[in-house]
């Protein structure tokens, strides 16, 4: 992903070439490291969260390793700094470690995913599904890792949107309101 994102470019160029923009903040070196004072750091452990989550929903991703992300620029700052930002987007409930080192990023919410989830349903007019047909599908919430799209369906099944398929283990069927 690193390479992806330098590639031979410099950051000025990037982000005048229409793609993610990186504020100018997140270039001057004293916000790449992690500040001494407590309101201070509580501020860039902030900025710097947004940032990743403005970045991650423009990138589409859902799914990231703390390696990769300390090696893709902007956010290849000091390894403190980052680990501050991780955890203070598990601890605000907008991440999620996934493993040892993967961190699921919520730039949608749960809710939002189902709700997406279920708009494609109706859309591509789905009405039986497994979770395999969601994470084949090659929409964003595919890349969702299995747990995650199966948490989504289960967000539809408490709201009455889709139910499991009796005797067929890892299916489910789309309720449409109104519609007997």
């Amino acid at each position: 992903m690193g390479e992806e994102i330098r590639g031979g470019m410099n950051s000025h160029r990037l982000a005048s070439a229409g793609r993610f923009k990186i504020p100018a903040w997140a270039t001057w070196p004293p916000m790449r490291v992690l500040p001494k004072e407590k309101a201070m750091r509580e501020d860039l452990i902030k900025r710097w969260a947004n940032l990743l989550l403005d970045w991650a929903s423009h990138k589409g991703k859902v799914l990231i390793s703390f390696h990769e992300l300390a090696r893709t620029y902007p956010f290849d700052v000091e390894p403190e700094l980052l680990k501050a930002v991780l955890r203070h987007l598990v601890k605000t409930g907008r991440a999620r470690w996934h493993g040892d080192d993967v961190v699921i990023l919520y730039w949608r919410s749960p809710r939002e995913w189902a709700k997406e989830i279920y708009e494609w349903l109706k859309a591509n007019f789905i009405e039986i599904f497994s979770l395999f047909t969601l994470a084949e599908a090659g929409e964003m919430f595919s890349y969702l890792p299995p747990d995650e799209l199966e948490r989504c369906v289960r967000i539809l099944e408490k709201e009455g949107l889709v139910k499991k398929v009796r005797k067929v283990k890892g299916f489910y069927k789309v309720v449409f309101p109104g519609v007997s």
